[in-house]
């Protein structure tokens, strides 16, 4: 059995979850369906003679959604349910053996009263004529799809052939139909010249056999039941994570990838700050920091990443293999504890950070009697205690900030100063 070769995926022309004349999903139907509405049907028959013809096949599509699907019976009637109004498109998926049908598609509109006219025509007297095959030719279609998804594919090119010569070419429309009309008893071989857009070739060549009565197997079953999948083409999305000034690699940062909103995927970098997502199809996706390393500002930029059908992918533009998403580490607090008579903390005090004599911070104690400076950097400053009119009360400690991070208050190595 070929791998990408379904027998058995849906009936074209049935919701997935229905099977053909279920009476409960007619009910469904029925029953969603304005009161005022009844059933309507039309006719299949042969143009030379006029009569019926049964086992012709019909979908009825809405905004290119499967609404229904019906055949005609041994008098040549096909039934629908009731319809809200609208305007609908009619399509023959299959006609009856040994016939071809003279159109294929057809425009249906339901009006405000439930009156349904199909090309113009009342329902009630439409017809949908065919032509005997005086060769008995026979058709077959099956149906492309995305072997993760399941989504209908369009622009599949395939080839049949019959003893490798080939004889007709057909191209998946929008609702995944790769079509073959018109063939004459024997043994043919079916291949895909060109994938659809994104995805991968199927290689296999799938055999197909036209019976003396019109029938039409491939691969050693019914046509009617056939699908092809592909596999989508997939690029990876990768990208290091290091120190903003240092460059070096960052472990622990989260990452999250979304696709219109919705994550995808989420990844953690390793020791050597490599962020590996997997790989994806092409599309725009948008990548976003969840958590930074320990020690580091979270990166709040939300980065577009475009994976191409060419196989490039960029983060902001920058192809993969050089994207580099950095973090700013957190400097240590200067923390500056007041207190007055008997350790009780004083709340309200201002002290000043300046440098080169411009002030560069201030803060107020709180409660607990704590002021504190964040994110400072590296350099010498003075440290000021202000009285309430904002002037220097004389007080003042040098504050030495190096570029490692460590701090220096008053030549000692610590960032806390305890003021009385």
């Amino acid at each position: 059995m070929k791998d990408s070769f379904r027998h058995t995926p849906f009936r074209r022309e049935q919701p997935p979850n229905a099977q053909r004349g279920s009476m409960e999903l007619w009910l469904s139907y029925i029953e969603k369906s304005p009161r005022n509405q009844t059933p309507f049907m039309f006719y299949v028959v042969d143009a030379d003679t006029g009569y019926g013809l049964k086992g012709a096949e019909f979908s009825l599509f809405q905004r290119d959604e499967l609404v229904f699907g019906s055949y005609s019976n041994r008098s040549g009637a096909v039934w629908f349910p009731p319809l809200r109004e609208g305007l609908y498109q009619l399509k023959e998926a299959k006609p009856p053996k040994q016939y071809v049908p003279e159109k294929e598609a057809f425009q249906m509109y339901v009006d405000y009263n439930g009156n349904i006219c199909i090309e113009g025509v009342p329902a009630a007297r439409f017809q949908v004529f065919h032509k005997r095959s005086s060769e008995q030719k026979a058709s077959f279609s099956v149906i492309k799809y995305d072997i993760r998804t399941g989504k209908r594919l369009e622009g599949a090119v395939f080839q049949l052939c019959q003893n490798h010569v080939p004889v007709a070419t057909s191209t998946s429309d929008a609702e995944g139909f790769v079509q073959f009309y018109g063939l004459s008893e024997g043994v043919y071989q079916l291949n895909e010249l060109c994938p659809p857009e994104g995805y991968m070739k199927v290689s296999d060549t799938h055999i197909v056999v036209v019976a003396n009565d019109g029938t039409v197997t491939i691969d050693g079953y019914a046509a009617e039941y056939a699908s092809i999948g592909n596999k989508p083409i997939l690029y990876d999305i990768f990208f290091q994570k290091q120190d903003e000034l240092t460059g070096e690699p960052l472990e622990g940062a989260v990452f999250d990838l979304l696709h219109g909103g919705i994550v995808l995927y989420t990844a953690i970098s390793n020791e050597k700050g490599e962020i590996n997502f997997g790989s994806f199809a092409p599309g725009t996706y948008t990548l976003k920091e969840q958590k930074p390393p320990s020690g580091y500002h979270i990166n709040e930029h939300e980065y577009t990443v475009v994976v191409a059908q060419d196989g490039m992918v960029t983060i902001d533009d920058m192809p993969v293999e050089y994207a580099r998403i950095r973090d700013k580490k957190e400097q240590e607090q200067i923390t500056v504890r007041k207190y007055v008579q008997r350790l009780e903390p004083e709340r309200g005090v201002t002290f000043q950070l300046s440098q080169n004599n411009v002030m560069v911070a201030c803060a107020d104690t709180n409660e607990q009697g704590e002021a504190y400076f964040h994110d400072m950097k590296p350099g010498t400053y003075m440290l000021i205690q202000l009285t309430h009119d904002g002037q220097s009360t004389g007080e003042k400690h040098t504050v030495m900030i190096e570029e490692s991070g460590t701090i220096i208050i008053d030549n000692q190595v610590t960032n806390i100063l305890d003021i009385q």
